[in-house]
């Protein structure tokens, strides 16, 4: 509110129309400083650690040799990619084989049908406060405290050597006919599915913060109101929680998505020797330290081409489910 001046007679004086200007001026000026300042950091990192990334990988991938002595090869390094998804050359091969193109396709829909719908239910719990919600947030918050490498190395002892606490379990339920003779990671029926188990662990503990956090949008006068109608928790899961959660589903499961094509830390850190827990962006990586710098690197643009149609695609399908909900 702007107060009006007075001159010595007592009349009242309009404000000044340039100070007001001037003002709105500073005003909008600041606020550009303020958002510029915000935005500076993001901007350099998307720069430094997205885009020159990106473009070098792109790059490297016109060369042969290493990055130092590389030579240009043209489009060799493609046509020897595609060459070895085709199986015309399996020498090609090194950098990529069928089973890690398998056990990489195979974490979408365990992430999908698997560890989303979990991670919704125990999130409902927590919030709903349902009897042992705390044993919930104690056992599924626990892998976001620990570090990934503590985490594979516990994982690594509890099912892998003779000395395995999951082994001994089973020898005291006289099941120890069934552990594998080159236990559970060296096995090439179990040791994926061993993984998967681990990813299934690991993967719900940050997706619960994200889920509990649009629950608590849901206003509570809405959930008083059907419990006044009989509803059950159920139905209150289904009707209430669920539609309001969905555009949050909908984001978490392209970001879900988007990181199967890049999952290689666990079995990196338990053992990346290991061909049967291998994946795309493992081979890659692993290749990397190899002298053949240009294929790893035509590999990884193949990759992730791939990658960004087929999330472009299942983003376009889950847009028509992720409606905003407004109350």
């Amino acid at each position: 509110m702007i107060r009006k001046k007075t001159d010595d007679r007592g009349e009242k004086l309009a404000p000044s129309f340039d100070k007001i200007s001037n003002g709105m001026r500073k005003k909008k000026r600041q606020d550009m400083i303020f958002a510029y300042a915000v935005l500076i950091f993001p901007v350099i990192h998307f720069i430094v650690f997205w885009l020159c990334m990106n473009l070098s990988t792109v790059f490297l991938s016109f060369r042969s040799g290493n990055m130092q002595v590389g030579e240009w090869n043209n489009f060799r390094n493609y046509t020897g990619a595609f060459r070895a998804i085709f199986g015309i050359d399996k020498n090609e091969g090194m950098i990529m084989n069928w089973r890690a193109l398998l056990n990489t396709l195979s974490l979408i829909p365990l992430s999908m049908f698997i560890n989303l719908p979990v991670t919704l239910i125990f999130s409902f719990a927590i919030f709903r406060k349902i009897k042992g919600y705390t044993i919930y947030q104690i056992v599924l918050f626990l892998p976001a405290m620990i570090s990934a490498t503590v985490l594979c190395f516990v994982f690594k002892m509890f099912v892998n050597g003779n000395q395995a606490v999951f082994n001994k379990l089973l020898e005291a339920m006289n099941l120890e006919k069934i552990i594998p003779a080159n236990n559970w990671l060296g096995d090439k029926h179990t040791a994926w599915p061993s993984m998967l188990v681990f990813s299934v662990w690991t993967g719900i503990s940050t997706n619960i913060i994200y889920f509990g956090s649009s629950m608590a949008r849901v206003p509570e006068s809405i959930i008083e109101s059907v419990q006044l109608d009989g509803a059950s928790e159920m139905t209150i899961f289904n009707k209430i929680v669920l539609p309001i959660l969905m555009p949050t589903i909908c984001t978490m499961s392209i970001s879900i998505v988007s990181g199967c094509f890049a999952w290689y830390m666990p079995s990196l850190l338990i053992d990346s020797n290991n061909q049967y827990i291998t994946s795309l962006a493992l081979i890659v990586i692993t290749n990397t330290k190899s002298n053949n710098i240009g294929l790893a690197s035509a590999w990884g643009v193949i990759i992730g081409v791939l990658g960004m149609i087929f999330i472009t695609v299942f983003r376009k399908v889950l847009s028509k489910f992720s409606e905003e909900v407004e109350f």
